[in-house]
């Protein structure tokens, strides 16, 4: 957001007025970082309650008008709506002679030149096609991330400079596209950002499978370091077991593929075939491996539905059979698959779990079953915990003394079979699973642990005695398996801190661990209760972590300028000294996000804007809380707050209550953390 004082354009007059149809992401942020750059915006079009709000807060004082009343106040008009609506759009603007000889006409879309402009420009208007090869949040952070971004810059030669010139006042680099080739450039784009996102995902996911605790950690620095070396080498930096043909790591690869992901095999298959071939053609790898890599590889290569079968010594039947070659001394024979899953023992009573031989440390996931992905990460984090001496325990109980009157004790999955083969699956030893009787002897316990104060908060308040009745089968579950180590999910981050509080406070022999929340690939946190959502009420349903990533974006958006701040000098005195398009963009830009309302207060603020979105849909979301607590005792923080905090959320769509969070740290004014 820029609150800094602009110059008066008399004083400037080189400076234009500028106008944006269409307040998406793309066209507030361009916006605000002309305005940096001394031009003034004057008018902006919004179709949404998100898109004006948009508006209202990164060019504040700017009216909200019809796209008709933009131009009319406008020298620059930023054309910023979807691909598909560009073209109706211009038409519309032109017939309606809504458009001026002379004005500056600028559309973001990176799969159109400056032709889609062609109604305008028969007007008399001067099209210009920049096009931020960026993502863009919707957040001020987009104008501190604008600084070195590449623009795809399509126009008639005769505007280029123009054209170029504005780019690099948004702190861009323009980069020339000729219009013939502007559909290439966009489809390059789009494969090498959008496949990419959707490959990480995979091998997040995959990862995860594996029992890997931090897969983001472990891929950022690999990945990063591919990137780099692939846009710094190209085919040269190509590496890996299929770069070096070994047929015999691939074929484990698919295997595994098949067992675990199978329907990532087509595509990881095409994406194999395609590296070998490059590395074939550039000398990478060498002929004589490439054959047993290329029979590995084969189903990836199509085939004609109606071609008759090869002849026998043909490359086709090479590629497929190859009974009589002997294999390449690097290239064994494809890794068999296991021939059954790993088994867990399933336990009833607690006489017959301590009657197992203990040798090593005791590792105790707890759960009320229903088992996902979310526990499996749980399970495979206790047996790099216990180490293969030790002894995994999953514990399965519906506790009836977490439930209040109304809530869903009855309508709870129960799916106990299920349960116990992915424990093992996931590396558990055994599955207890005892009865009502079993854990409460005689009854509901007369003598209970109170959660105390911190246990009345949040989901405390929203449900009365739900921590009391937690807190208190912990304690016996954890009496029933003595464990060495316990370890709970950090999506229940109240629960964790009240079972961290029950341990210090009582003196329980126990480690508490916590493990970082497991999310499906469109960012919902995993939960046994995903499961009761219709299609229309998880598309509702993700405004909860959408919310906590938006708190979380602005927080760092926030950090990040602040940051930027203590490097830049902020006085307008030296700001005006310096460059216009240079130095003085980037301490103006500094000292307007950074000198904003910003901390707590902000990432409420960017949390409840999607989730009051979210009201609005059909099925609505309805709140029960969105609070930025401290995890020592969840009581919220004020705006001076330094140090470790939570974001959490809660809510109901449809009969469903779920719940998310995610932490934060927050420094003092100047500090990135």
């Amino acid at each position: 957001m820029n609150t800094t004082p602009q110059p008066d354009p008399r004083d400037r007059p080189a400076r234009l007025t500028v106008g944006v149809v269409g307040a998406g992401r793309v066209g507030p942020a361009l916006a605000a970082s002309l305005q940096l750059a001394g031009h003034r915006p004057v008018a902006v079009s919004a179709v949404s309650d998100a898109s004006r709000r948009r508006a209202e807060e990164m060019l504040p004082d700017v009216p909200v008008v019809p796209p008709a009343e933009v131009l009319e106040r406008s020298e620059l008009v930023l054309l910023t709506v979807p691909d598909d609506a560009l073209p109706e759009l211009v038409t519309g603007l032109a017939e309606t002679g809504a458009v001026r000889p002379g004005q500056l006409l600028v559309h973001t879309s990176g799969r159109y030149g400056a032709k889609v402009l062609d109604p305008a420009l028969r007007v008399g208007a001067l099209p210009l096609a920049l096009h931020p090869a960026m993502t863009f949040t919707g957040t001020p952070v987009d104008v501190q991330r604008l600084a070195g971004c590449s623009f795809g810059v399509t126009a008639p030669e005769e505007l280029r400079l123009a054209a170029e010139a504005l780019v690099i006042e948004m702190g861009g680099e323009p980069e020339w596209i000729a219009e013939e080739n502007r559909p290439l450039y966009h489809a390059a784009l789009a494969l090498g950002a959008n496949h990419l996102v959707t490959l990480v995902a995979q091998s997040l996911e995959l990862l995860r499978t594996a029992g890997v605790g931090a897969p983001d950690r472990m891929l950022g620095p690999l990945l990063g370091a591919a990137l780099d070396n692939a846009l710094r080498s190209g085919d040269a930096a190509l590496t890996g077991p299929v770069a070096r043909g070994d047929a015999g790591t691939v074929a484990a690869h698919v295997a595994e593929l098949h067992r675990h992901a199978p329907g990532t095999v087509a595509g990881y298959l095409a994406m194999a075939r395609a590296t070998a071939d490059r590395a074939l053609a550039h000398g990478l790898l060498k002929p004589e491996l490439a054959e047993a890599l290329l029979g590995v590889l084969a189903p990836a290569r199509p085939t004609a539905p109606a071609a008759p079968a090869a002849p026998r010594g043909t490359p086709h039947e090479r590629y497929r059979r190859r009974p009589s070659r002997p294999p390449h001394p690097y290239a064994p024979a494809r890794v068999p698959e296991r021939s059954r899953p790993m088994t867990a023992t399933l336990l009833r009573t607690a006489a017959d779990l301590h009657a197992r031989a203990r040798t090593g440390r005791r590792a105790v996931v707890m759960t009320m079953g229903a088992l996902h992905e979310g526990h499996a990460t749980l399970i495979r984090t206790a047996r790099k915990i216990a180490g293969p001496e030790g002894e995994v325990v999953v514990t399965v109980f519906v506790n009836p003394l977490q439930f209040g009157a109304g809530e869903d004790l009855d309508r709870y999955p129960r799916t106990l079979d299920a349960d116990v083969e992915l424990a093992g699956r996931s590396g558990a030893d055994a599955v207890f699973a005892p009865s009502v009787d079993e854990v409460y002897p005689g009854g509901e316990p007369q003598v209970r642990i109170s959660a105390g104060p911190m246990g009345e908060r949040l989901e405390g308040a929203a449900r009365p005695g739900h921590f009391d009745g937690m807190l208190t089968v912990v304690a016996k579950l954890l009496h029933l398996t003595r464990p060495d180590v316990a370890l709970y999910g950090h999506k229940d981050a109240q629960q964790l801190a009240l079972i961290r509080r029950m341990v210090r406070d009582l003196n329980f022999g126990v480690e508490i661990v916590g493990v970082p929340t497991v999310r499906e690939e469109d960012g919902l946190a995993l939960s046994s209760r995903n499961r009761y959502l219709s299609p229309a009420e998880r598309r509702t349903a993700l405004a909860l972590s959408q919310a906590l990533f938006a708190g979380r974006d602005r927080h760092a958006a926030q950090e990040a300028l602040r940051a930027r701040a203590r490097e830049v000098p902020a006085t307008r005195a030296r700001a005006e000294a310096l460059s216009a398009i240079g130095e003085s963009r980037a301490a103006a830009d500094a000292h307007a996000v950074a000198t904003t309302a910003g901390g707590p207060a902000a990432v409420r603020a960017a949390a409840r804007l999607v989730l009051d979105e979210a009201a609005r849909l059909d099925p609505p979301l309805r709140l029960d809380y969105l609070a930025l607590v401290d995890p020592s005792d969840f009581t919220e923080i004020g705006d001076d707050f330094t140090g470790e905090a939570v974001l959490a959320v809660a809510a109901r769509v449809g009969a469903t209550r779920l719940i998310d969070n995610i932490p934060l740290t927050f420094g003092p004014f100047g500090d990135a953390s």
